[in-house]
C-alpha cells in the first residue's frame, strides 16, 4: 500500500508540473500574441478600423465639351442623379433593394437581375439600384433617410448633344462601358457603370475628353451610411478638355436639311489648301442622346433593322462608283501619258461607241457629235473616253487615281474609314485569272463604273486637289484640343500632275458650270463663278446614284464640295444643285454685299432647288 500511495503522489505531481509547465506555456504566447496586437501590428489594424469608419469615394469627372469652329457648343453634359445602395454582403444588399423596390413600386425582379449581374462582376461596388431618378425618387429617398439608412444619392454627369440629330456620325455618342473595355481599361480612369466613347468624334478623343476623377473623404457608420465629409485628402476632378473643330455649325445645319429633303445620301465641304472639313453629313440619321440616356432593346433594334441604316456613315464607310466625276482623272491620264491632243476632235459620239464586238453606250442617246477633250468635260461624253481608253493601260489610270488618293484611307480623325478600290492589273489577275480579263474593263473604269469605287470624302479631295493647284491635302474636323494640343496636317504635291493639266482640268470643271453646254449649266449662282463635274453613278440595286463634285469660286476656290444622293438619277439633276446652294449659304454674306451683272439673269429662271432634266 505505501509503495502505492507513493506512485501515486508521484504521478499527481507530474501531472501538475506538466498543467503549470503548460498553463505557462499558453500565458508566454498570449503574451506574446498581445505584444504583437498592440506593437507589431497595431498600425494596421489600425489602418483597417480606418478604413471601416473612413472611405474615399470618387468624384467622377465631366467630359470635354464639343465645340464648333466658332466656339458654338455642340456636346456638352447635364446633371444626372443615381440612387445606390453600398454593400459588402448580399444578403443585406438585397434586403434593401427589395424594401426600395417595394416602397417605390419599382419592377423588382429586374432591378435584382440587374444585381446579380452587378454582384458577379463588380463585387463590393455601389450598386445603382435607381439609374437617373427624377425628382420624385429623389425626395421620397431623402426623406425617409430613416427607412433606408444605407442609400445616397450620387450626382454624375450624364452626356447632352444639344442639337439631338445633328452631325450625329461626325460627334458619335457615348454608352456605358462594356465588360471588354473594362478589361483593357486603367481601374483608375473607369469602373463599372461609366460612360465611354463608341463611335465618332467620341470614342477618337476619348483620353482627351475623359478627364481625371477626384475623390473625397467621408465618414460611414457599420451599415455603410455616409456620416458625413472628413477633413483631409481629398483631390477635385478635372473636366476633361474642350474639343473644338472645324467644323462651321450654321453650314452643317443648312446641309443636313437640305440634302434631307432629297433622300439618303451625303455631303461633304472642305477648305481646299488645308483639308478642314467644314461640313459633314450623312441622311439618315439618329439622335445620339438616346444612346447616353441608355437605350432599350426596342429602340436599339429598330435602328439596326432599319432599311435605311442610320448608323451607317455615308461619307466615311459607304463606297459608290464615283460615275463621271472621275473623268477628271481619266482625263489628266490622257494629257500625262499624252494618249490625245486636247486640241483635237477625237470622236463623233452618235450615242454609242463600238469595241470589238461589244457597243458601249453614251449616257445621251442621240450622241453629243464632235468632241474634244474639253467638251468631253464640260457634256460628259462618254463615247470620248471610251476611244482613248482602247489604248489606256489599267495600271495607268490605277496610278493616276491612287496619286488623287483614291484606294486608301484619307486619315480623318474618325474610325471605320472604307479604302475604296483602284482596280489594276495585279487585281483582275487574281479575281479573274491572267488572260481572262479585257479591255472592255478599261472602257468601262475610265468612265468611274465598273470595279472602281470610292467614298464621299475622297473624293472631295479630288476637287481639292485641282482647286488648289496640285496638292492631296489632309482631310480633318479637329482643329484644336484644349489649349495647348493644335494638329498639323500636312499635304503633299503630286509630281506626276503637271501645271499644264491643271489649268486644263480648271478651264474643263469651270466650264462644266459655267458654259452653255456643261451638264450643270442650270446650277450657276448669280455673282460667283463656280468649278464642278457631275456624275451618274449605276446602281444594280435601283435607280442609279447622282454624283457632283467642285469647288469656288472657281477663279481663287475656297471650298470644295462633294454631294451624293442615292437612287436619285442624274448627277447633274439632282446632285448639281444641292451643291448649287451649298455656295449660295457658304458665301451669302459676300453675295449680299454685290449686285449681279447688269444683264446678267444666269440661275433666276431656275429657283432655289430647281431641276433641269437633262444632265449626266
Amino acid at each position: 500500500m505505501g509503495k502505492r500511495a507513493s506512485w501515486d503522489e508521484r504521478l499527481g505531481r507530474t501531472r501538475r508540473r506538466w498543467l503549470q509547465a503548460f498553463a505557462v506555456f499558453f500565458f508566454l504566447v498570449l503574451l506574446i500574441r498581445l505584444f504583437s496586437l498592440q506593437a507589431v501590428e497595431h498600425a494596421g489594424y489600425a489602418k483597417d478600423a480606418e478604413k471601416n469608419q473612413f472611405q474615399r469615394l470618387r468624384i467622377p469627372a465631366p467630359r470635354g465639351l464639343i465645340v464648333d469652329r466658332n466656339g458654338e457648343v455642340l456636346v456638352d453634359n447635364v446633371p444626372r442623379f443615381d440612387v445606390v445602395v453600398p454593400w459588402k454582403r448580399e444578403e443585406s444588399a438585397l434586403m434593401m433593394i427589395r424594401k426600395l423596390s417595394n416602397f417605390l413600386t419599382l419592377d423588382s425582379t429586374a432591378v435584382f437581375a440587374r444585381f446579380d449581374i452587378w454582384a458577379k462582376k463588380n463585387a463590393g461596388l455601389p450598386f445603382p439600384v435607381v439609374k437617373d431618378a427624377d425628382k420624385l425618387i429623389i425626395s421620397a429617398v431623402r426623406e425617409n433617410v430613416d427607412l433606408f439608412p444605407q442609400l445616397r444619392v450620387e450626382t454624375r454627369a450624364r452626356r447632352r448633344y444639344r442639337k439631338g440629330l445633328f452631325a450625329s456620325h461626325l460627334l458619335g455618342y457615348v454608352a456605358e462601358i462594356s465588360d471588354e473595355e473594362l478589361a483593357n481599361s486603367d481601374p483608375r480612369d473607369y469602373q463599372a457603370g461609366d460612360v465611354i466613347g463608341k463611335t465618332g468624334l467620341e470614342l477618337y478623343c476619348e483620353e482627351h475628353l475623359h478627364g481625371i476623377h477626384g475623390y473625397r473623404v467621408v465618414q460611414v457608420n457599420a451599415w455603410g451610411t455616409v456620416l458625413g465629409d472628413v477633413d483631409g485628402p481629398s483631390i477635385a476632378p478635372r473636366t476633361g478638355r474642350t474639343v473644338k473643330l472645324t467644323i462651321d455649325a450654321k453650314i452643317q445645319a443648312y446641309l443636313e436639311e437640305r440634302l434631307a429633303r432629297e433622300g439618303t445620301g451625303a455631303v461633304v465641304m472642305m477648305n481646299v489648301h488645308d483639308g478642314a472639313v467644314i461640313a459633314a453629313v450623312s441622311i439618315p440619321r439618329f439622335d445620339p442622346n438616346s444612346f447616353a440616356a441608355g437605350i432599350n432593346q426596342e429602340e436599339w433594334d429598330r435602328l439596326h433593322n432599319e432599311e435605311s441604316k442610320p448608323l451607317f456613315n455615308r461619307y466615311l464607310q459607304a463606297t459608290y462608283p464615283p460615275g463621271s466625276t472621275l473623268k477628271v482623272i481619266s482625263a489628266s491620264v490622257a494629257l500625262e501619258n499624252e494618249l490625245v491632243d486636247p486640241e483635237e476632235l477625237l470622236v463623233y459620239c452618235t450615242g454609242a461607241h463600238r469595241f470589238g464586238n461589244r457597243f458601249f453606250k453614251c449616257w445621251r442617246e442621240e450622241g453629243h457629235g464632235w468632241m474634244d477633250l474639253h467638251n468631253a468635260v464640260v457634256q460628259s461624253c462618254d463615247s470620248y473616253f471610251f476611244k482613248f481608253a482602247e489604248t489606256l493601260d489599267v495600271d495607268e489610270l490605277a496610278e493616276a487615281a491612287r496619286a488623287f488618293g483614291l484606294g486608301s484611307r484619307t486619315g480623318i480623325e474618325l474610325r471605320g474609314e472604307a479604302r475604296g478600290l483602284v482596280p489594276d492589273r495585279k487585281y483582275y489577275d487574281n479575281k479573274l485569272g491572267k488572260g481572262e480579263w479585257t479591255q472592255g474593263h478599261v472602257l468601262n473604269n475610265v468612265i468611274g463604273q465598273g470595279e472602281f469605287l470610292s467614298t464621299l470624302l475622297q473624293m472631295c479631295r479630288v476637287a481639292a486637289v485641282i482647286a488648289n493647284g496640285g496638292y492631296l491635302v489632309s482631310p480633318h474636323v479637329i482643329h484644336s484640343i484644349g489649349d495647348d494640343y493644335h494638329v498639323v496636317h500636312p499635304k503633299r504635291e503630286i509630281g506626276a500632275l503637271s501645271k499644264r493639266t491643271i489649268q486644263f482640268l480648271k478651264r474643263a470643271m469651270r466650264g462644266v458650270v459655267e458654259d452653255k453646254d456643261g451638264t450643270a449649266h442650270w446650277c450657276r449662282v448669280d455673282g460667283l463663278q463656280t468649278a464642278g463635274k457631275t456624275g451618274t453613278s449605276q446602281n444594280p440595286h435601283g435607280k442609279d446614284h447622282a454624283w457632283f463634285i467642285g469647288y469656288a469660286p472657281a477663279n481663287d476656290p475656297v471650298i470644295a464640295i462633294a454631294v451624293l444622293i442615292e437612287n436619285a438619277g442624274h448627277g447633274g439633276e439632282f446632285a448639281a444643285p444641292l451643291a448649287r446652294d451649298a455656295y449660295r449659304k457658304y458665301f451669302e454674306k459676300q453675295l449680299a454685299e454685290q449686285k449681279p451683272p447688269v444683264g446678267d439673269q444666269t440661275g433666276l429662271a431656275v429657283g432655289l432647288g430647281g431641276r433641269h432634266r437633262e444632265s449626266n
